[in-house]
């Protein structure tokens, strides 16, 4: 039976088996013995000493429990005799062997677990076990291996928590000893590929020491297969800063994709070569065009195909003869159209690969670098503000579109752009990889629907990480929204645990939609980080300190008081009467000294204060908040490059808006529409902080 099970693709260990695994890796298991009958099951009890638990042992019995092969607190030779004749009646058709374990001392109940994810590779878990598993479904998971602070750090992070830290009468559990083991298991997924799934349920955690006392174990069959070597970044960067350019379906006709983009990179200033080909064409756009890539006269490299499915094989191999190694593929109807379209894209790749080409798609909208002139987009573009903040991102919609808001509102500059499509061949690691070395990106944003290489992925961001901050909204948190990332680009989006797992691990900082994402980006390139999560706030309004109170509670982020000198300072323009407190509103003022005094001693006070870390100045928006505002504020932020200031705004005109984001723009400081999209963003720079150590309680890996 055992052969043949482990012929299988799969195949689970017997208990016994998986338990010597564990115990072989340093997890503590309950003592055991192995038995083939009554007799020897009775001797066995013997020596491990009454009472004993009797289990069914065979691989083809995975629910012991439910199928009546478990008895517990055996207390005599005789009741272990009875109840091996009626496990073994149970089992006849499999002959089992029997297993005897010492009762283990009572305790809390913990389940541990590890697998291999589809994605990102091994996890380990932890969570309440025994009969309370189902019910609460309290885990924390995190990608392996994890140390055994960090695997001491996911047990306190669970809801039932309390139970483990001792509860009403009962004394606290040995927390360092389950920690120990979590942190075993977790090497052991993380060491072993031919592991496929550990479950651990129940581990019993007493005063002193934790005991596995069942374990499923299932393993891999097959070969784990060898994964291809990736390129080195230096083949991604003609994606950005190509010599020459070759545009495969170029068009006279304005409306098509393959005119615009011609004239977007004339309107950027490309200062390369420019080669439209079209078979039918003499010229387009004053530019001599070209039936072929091959007909090109020089080097090649970059060429963008933007013309129908059918021809795209062609194109390609032109562009393999012609020497071409960068390509861009726009042409959708590939993974995003289903499994034939799948094994079509893969095809591709494969040619691509050949031939020492890299494709960028397909159903990609290509690539944008200011500084360069180069935007191949199809969506047309405003001159773009060169600068720091690099975008990677799956859509179209997100790398054009937001391109245009970008370049309009101007929150920050770009640096790269770049829309990776369906990733048959360059897929986001390749571009964090390339994107942390490169001296023009400062702060990085991607937007995933899913992940081509997990275990990759994450080496390449916990790279980057400790070089720049990384901003990633990745959808698919539901079910309905994994399903349509299928229907999208044909990606598979994975758990969205998991992958909260692996922004700490990496150091990713995770937003959850378009606003956050904008909002984080724009406060790490204008300001420092952090060096606590302490913030000063004034509000012209009322309304603005309660609903910076409310939101830094939910965000851990502190409002520390006044102390003594910072509110002598503010006397001096808050009337006697009018509380001081921080948040601090400052309308009572306002109405003696006006607006731009009083924001500005103010401001200037608490920033200060050494226990601020940050100032957020909220705005109501009307005509008395009409004022210089670099004559008001430079000066006072200046002194104070080591903290980062915020500034919302309620209500007012689109004109009263742009005057205070185009007052602050100057002085780098991030405008919000609401304080609590401003407190978001902060706590977005407290999380990296912590990661990068220039906070207490930095993340472990």
């Amino acid at each position: 039976m055992e052969a043949s099970l482990k012929r299988q693709s799969v195949y689970a260990l017997s208990e016994y088996e998986g338990a010597l695994l564990l115990k072989e890796w340093g997890i503590p298991v309950v003592e055991q013995a192995l038995s083939c009958d009554e007799d020897q099951a009775v001797e066995a009890a013997g020596r491990l000493g009454f009472p004993v638990a009797l289990k069914v042992c065979s691989e083809a019995v995975l629910h012991k429990t439910d199928q009546g092969g478990v008895k517990l607190n055996i207390a005599d030779a005789q009741s272990l005799i009875e109840a091996a004749r009626d496990i073994r009646s149970r089992f006849r058709g499999i002959e089992p062997k029997l297993l005897v374990q010492k009762m283990a001392q009572p305790g809390v109940e913990i389940i541990l677990g590890a697998k291999r994810d589809p994605v990102f590779g091994p996890v380990v878990l932890a969570g309440i076990g025994g009969i309370f598993t189902e019910i609460f479904r309290d885990t924390v998971v995190e990608i392996a291996p994890v140390s055994i602070r960090t695997a001491r750090s996911m047990l306190m992070r669970l809801k039932g928590a309390a139970l483990l830290s001792g509860y009403r009468s009962r004394p606290p559990v040995d927390i360092d000893a389950v920690a120990q083991a979590l942190s075993a298991l977790s090497r052991l997924i993380a060491k072993r590929g031919d592991i496929a799934e550990i479950d651990v349920n129940p581990l019993i955690a007493g005063e002193r020491g934790a005991l596995a006392v069942d374990a499923l174990v299932r393993c891999n069959g097959g070969a784990v297969a060898a994964k291809r070597k990736a390129p080195g970044p230096e083949t991604v960067d003609p994606f950005f800063n190509p010599g020459s350019f070759a545009l495969i379906g170029a068009s006279k006709s304005p409306g098509k994709g393959g005119n615009i983009i011609l004239r977007n990179l004339l309107k950027a200033g490309f200062q390369g070569r420019i080669h439209p080909i079209n078979p039918t064409a003499q010229d387009i756009l004053g530019m001599k065009a070209y039936p072929r890539v091959s007909d090109v006269p020089g080097p090649v490299d970059l060429a963008m195909i933007v013309i129908p499915k059918a021809a795209v094989p062609n194109a390609l191999k032109d562009c393999a003869a012609k020497g071409v190694r960068s390509v861009i593929l726009s042409t959708g109807g590939y993974s995003d159209a289903g499994e034939s379209g799948l094994a079509e894209q893969n095809e591709l790749a494969a040619a691509a690969r050949s031939a020492g080409m890299r494709l960028m798609g397909p159903n990609s909208i290509g690539t944008i670098n200011p500084r360069a002139g180069l935007a191949t987009s199809i969506v047309g573009l405003e001159q773009i503000r060169p600068g720091g903040v690099s975008l990677i991102g799956q859509s179209g919609v997100f790398s054009s579109g937001w391109g245009r808001w970008i370049a309009d509102v101007k929150p920050f500059g770009l640096a790269k752009v770049a829309c990776i499509g369906n990733k048959s061949d360059i897929n986001e690691s390749d571009l964090l990889e390339y994107l942390a070395d490169d001296e023009q990106t400062t702060t990085i944003g991607m937007y995933l629907e899913g992940v081509a290489d997990g275990e990759r992925f994450v080496r390449s961001a916990a790279r980057a990480c400790s070089k720049k901050p990384v901003v990633v909204a990745k959808s698919g948190r539901s079910e309905a929204g994994a399903a349509a990332i299928a229907s999208h680009t044909g990606s598979l989006a994975g758990s969205d645990v998991v992958f909260d797992a692996v922004c700490r691990k990496a150091g990713l900082v995770r937003v959850n939609d378009s606003e956050a994402f904008f909002d984080t980006l724009s406060a790490f390139e204008s300001q420092p980080l952090p060096r606590g999560n302490r913030m000063g706030a004034l509000s012209i309004t009322g309304m603005g300190c309660v609903v910076t109170t409310d939101a830094a509670e939910e965000l851990g982020i502190e409002l520390p008081s006044l102390k003594p000198a910072t509110m002598k300072k503010l006397r001096e323009v808050v009337p006697a009467w009018a509380p001081v407190r921080n948040p601090v509103d400052i309308w009572s003022a306002v109405e003696q000294h006006g607006s731009k005094n009083t924001m500005r001693h103010i401001a200037q006070s608490m920033l200060e204060q050494k226990d601020i870390d940050a100032l957020l100045i909220i705005f109501v928006l009307m005509p008395e908040s009409i004022f210089d505002i670099h004559e008001a504020f430079a000066d006072v932020i200046r002194a104070h490059p080591d903290k980062p200031v915020f500034v919302s705004y309620y209500g007012g005109t689109k004109k009263e808006m742009m005057h205070i984001h185009e007052g602050f723009l100057p002085l780098g400081v991030p405008t919000y529409p609401t304080p609590e999209r401003a407190l978001y963003a902060f706590s977005r720079m407290v999380e990296y902080a912590r990661f990068k150590g220039l906070i207490a309680g930095r993340k472990q890996r």
